[in-house]
């Protein structure tokens, strides 16, 4: 057992133990059990940086800042009932300690032990909800809600963990998937690194309802399947739930921000309305609704789909042109060294000698094929040899290029002869580039020795 003590600049003071830890480490903190002079039980967060950097430490002030703007809010009078405020932090050195209530039991914990009924989920649901509610008044979007991120106190769900959270008064941000975040609630915009906002919370809050009520994610990975599930696949159709909460979850669940509800508040109406109950006719309304919102989530999953793949192709195709630029720049010395009045022109992938181009198209023609597999797309391209002032589409053929993966699954470009149909296809790297353009230079040559002639 090993006791630290921290203390705030009025003194007061907290112990904890860095051999119990509560939950799992984050990315740059890790919690332990601690205790306040009069025994009362807290958690204490210690925030290292991982690696020396600017990136580290914007993260680490962040979470300094979310922590003062938290502690403001509750001392201001405003509502926090559904929110874990910090009671203080402070430096040693260069460690950030949190100190914060201590709860019984993360979501995540009960979720894994027993299963909810219905009427405790709802309110579950509802809790979480006001908890966003409360964050959105302090304009701060929380970009990591999930079951672990949830603390129950008694019969009262909080949300913890703002390690990730952001000021909006300062403008959106945009979420590096990478580092940030958990992938199984993950909103699709933040897939496509847009700005994160609070309806990105929302459709967290979506998953986390789904699995609630359900026992079951709506999108269960395995995490190489997350970005195309959340991005593309409908969510399930949640027959087993009453009419108003499968189209409350469907409508959270909603691959268009735009498409969710307003903001927490109205999933807290909506909920609150649930529990009042409706008329008959009134139920036959929602069924009616619910059967449109399981089309349109259905419609819009495949309208998704389709601007997903769109996206991937254009980022491939961009990816293409650039790594063809490279493989002429890293040819450009040999190129240079062997005839100095060579010239190449990477943005136009054109390489100039003695008056005649020797292009390598990827503008027209560019075919995408195979677009449903991004990773197994090619994108196809010539090399001509075109005379002077002449239109680039009537030189002649050179060679024909395709950008492809390879064995080991990476893209590169190759090249075959200048016969369409042939199937020895070979890299296309530095060397590869002056042997097509010998091959050319040779060619030209050949034609204006038989023109004299």
């Amino acid at each position: 057992m090993t006791v630290h003590r921290v203390a705030d600049a009025d003194g007061v003071e907290w112990t904890y133990d860095d051999h119990k830890t509560i939950g799992d480490p984050g990315g740059m903190g890790s919690v332990f059990e601690g205790a306040g002079r009069d025994g009362t039980p807290v958690a204490v967060k210690r925030v290292r940086l991982p690696y020396p950097g600017v990136s580290a430490e914007r993260r680490r002030d962040r979470e300094v800042q979310i922590s003062e703007l938290l502690l403001h809010t509750k001392q201001s009078g405003n509502e926090t009932s559904h929110l874990v405020v910090p009671l203080s932090f402070q430096f040693v050195d260069e460690d950030l300690y949190i100190v914060m209530p201590k709860g019984d039991e993360s979501l995540g914990h009960a979720l894994r032990t027993r299963p909810f009924d219905l009427p405790s989920g709802v309110q579950v649901v509802r809790q979480i909800a006001l908890g966003l509610e409360q964050l959105a008044a302090g304009s701060i979007v929380h970009r990591d809600l999930k079951p672990d991120n949830v603390l129950r106190f008694g019969s009262t769900w909080k949300i913890t963990d703002f390690g990730l959270s952001k000021n909006l008064s300062e403008g959106p941000v945009t979420v590096s998937l990478a580092a940030w975040g958990t992938e199984a609630y993950t909103a699709p915009e933040l897939w496509r690194n847009e700005p994160a906002l609070p309806r990105s919370d929302l459709y967290a809050l979506g998953v986390l309802a789904c699995e609630v009520f359900t026992g079951a994610r709506p999108f269960p990975g395995p995490s190489g399947e997350y970005r195309r599930q959340h991005l593309q696949d409908p969510p399930p159709d949640l027959r087993e739930l009453p009419p108003r909460l499968a189209r409350l979850t469907l409508r959270l669940l909603a691959k268009n921000p735009a498409e969710r509800p307003q903001d927490a508040r109205a999933v807290v109406e909506a909920i609150d309305a649930y529990a009042r109950g409706l008329r008959r006719d009134q139920e036959a309304l929602v069924d009616a609704a619910l059967d449109l919102e399981r089309a349109r989530a259905n419609g819009r999953a495949g309208e998704a789909a389709a601007t997903d793949r769109a996206a991937q192709a254009e980022a491939l195709r961009l990816e293409a042109i650039s790594e063809l630029g490279d493989v002429l720049a890293n040819a450009h010395d040999d190129v240079h060294e062997a005839l100095p009045d060579a010239r190449i022109d990477r943005a136009a992938h054109e390489i100039l000698i003695a008056g005649l181009r020797i292009a390598f198209e990827t503008s027209e023609p560019l075919r995408l094929s195979a677009v449903a597999d991004p990773g197994g797309s090619v994108l196809t391209g010539v090399v001509r040899l075109v005379p002077p002032h002449g239109p680039a589409q009537l030189g002649e053929v050179f060679a024909h290029l395709a950008y492809l993966p390879g064995s080991d699954g990476r893209r590169r470009w190759t090249y075959t002869g200048p016969d369409a149909t042939d199937t020895d296809r070979r890299t296309l790297d530095d060397g590869a580039v002056l042997t097509i353009v010998r091959t050319a230079l040779a060619a030209a040559a050949h034609v204006r020795k038989v023109g004299r002639a």
